[in-house]
């Protein structure tokens, strides 16, 4: 029953008193909700460089484009090579007694063509795009790892806002029942109280598993054990400054090593077109052999030179494809470029999108909010407002806080996204722009 209207008797005020001054402690027991929250101490703190060294570290798809950049070095020096000489023995006329001749002979096949020197300017290339994906194998860890720690960031201090914030709901279910024992409240101020504080030990339990979810991610891509309870420690506030996404798509585009590799296929290809010219320069096969002739008491000396005839195949096919394959990368140059220039779209998208967010929530919602529930506890206080009212200019102040560290979230991991080049796949395997020794095979013989 509600006693306002009636004449206040000494219980009544007592009892007035006494609801206002839990409702001024359940107040004031409330923590501020700046949307950046202390974490709860835990088993293992990181901050992003703690992580961001050891992904660099645990990564396996690291190691793996180490090791065919290291494969390229191989092949390069590989196919360079001169094919090794040739040392037998000849015999002749060994069925007819006292004429047979026996000796040695020794042969080297004699490349033509500067078939080698192309085959090293062609790996030197493949080399280069190979260091190339080294360093974009790196920014696609690091991008990971930032997008996933900033996203897990704003999972722990959701969690813990809320955490906060399920004190504030416990108290006001509190509250809600002093005063309606003391018969200045009513059920349904219990029950909505009761209905905000389950709808908040609801949004912990998720928030709880949205956090636990994030880190495992983010334990994944940096090689750690996700059983451990991490503390993530780092500030959400990204300097929410004005980009100009032109200059962004340039600066991109001139230090992208994705593109760089690229362009190092685009050079290889060219070479390779010239290699596979130069495939039907005949190469040389000299022999020479020193002997005995029984027959005549004397020794003897043979000197052979060979070399095929390019008649029936001029490598043509080849040369086709080989230009076809230069035609294709510069092209593929072409498609990265357009991709780039897609993908930062989307990421400037996102980052203006949560840019306006954070402004508006930082310069004029949560203020708003903040000060709407000060006049509003004030009201109270003074007999100007129901207890109602006050759970849900609460409420509306918690979600704000929430909005805005959702917002932070997705600002931070646009701005990774961008200064990681917009490469993202830390787990991916890495390209092998290689194609093994077979144009040294090629090399031998002009066929």
């Amino acid at each position: 029953m509600d006693n306002q209207s009636s004449q206040p008797s000494d219980v009544d005020v007592a009892s007035d008193e006494q609801a206002n001054d839990s409702i001024a402690s359940y107040v004031s027991e409330a923590l501020p909700f700046d949307g950046i929250t202390t974490p709860v101490p835990a088993a293992a703190t990181y901050t992003l460089a703690d992580l961001e060294g050891i992904a660099l570290a645990n990564n396996p798809t690291l190691a793996a484009a180490r090791a065919l950049s290291s494969k390229s070095a191989g092949l390069r020096y590989q196919v360079g090579k001169y094919p090794n000489p040739l040392l037998g023995y000849f015999g002749q006329q060994m069925a007819d007694r006292n004429t047979d001749q026996h000796g040695v002979f020794i042969e080297q096949e004699f490349v033509r063509g500067k078939k080698l020197e192309l085959n090293r300017e062609v790996l030197g290339h493949t080399q280069r795009a190979q260091a190339a994906e080294i360093e974009a194998q790196q920014y696609r860890i690091l991008t990971d790892v930032r997008v996933r720690f900033f996203e897990a960031i704003a999972a722990q201090q959701r969690l813990d806002t809320i955490r906060d914030f399920a004190a504030v709901a416990a108290k006001g279910v509190q509250v809600a029942k002093e005063r309606q024992e003391a018969e200045e409240g009513t059920l349904v101020e219990t029950l909505q109280a009761q209905t905000l504080q389950s709808e908040i030990v609801l949004a912990e339990e998720q928030a709880s598993v949205a956090f636990d979810g994030a880190w495992r991610d983010l334990a994944a891509i940096t090689g750690l054990s996700s059983d451990v309870s991490p503390s993530l420690v780092a500030d959400l506030s990204v300097p929410p400054v004005d980009t100009d996404w032109d200059i962004a798509y340039a600066e991109i585009v001139a230090m992208s090593p994705e593109l760089a590799a690229s362009r190092a296929i685009v050079c290889e290809k060219s070479a390779l077109y010239r290699r596979q010219q130069a495939q039907p320069t005949p190469n040389v096969t000299a022999q020479l052999g020193v002997g005995y002739d029984d027959g005549t008491d004397h020794g003897l000396i043979n000197a052979q030179l060979s070399a095929p005839i390019p008649v029936w195949n001029k490598n043509r096919g080849n040369i086709q494809a080989a230009y076809a394959d230069y035609v294709r990368a510069t092209r593929e140059v072409q498609r990265i470029e357009q991709a780039i220039r897609s993908r930062l779209a989307r990421v400037a998208a996102e980052f203006e999108s949560s840019l306006k967010a954070v402004r508006k929530y930082e310069d004029e919602i949560i203020p708003q909010t903040s000060r709407s529930l000060e006049l509003s506890e004030e009201a109270y206080r003074a007999g100007e407002l129901e207890f109602l009212q006050v759970l849900i200019v609460r409420r509306s102040f918690f979600e704000s806080n929430l909005r805005l560290i959702d917002a932070k979230g997705s600002l931070a991991q646009a701005a990774s996204k961008v200064d990681g080049l917009l490469l993202t796949g830390g787990l991916d395997s890495p390209v092998d722009y290689t194609d093994g020794d077979g144009i040294r095979g090629a090399s031998f013989g002009g066929q």
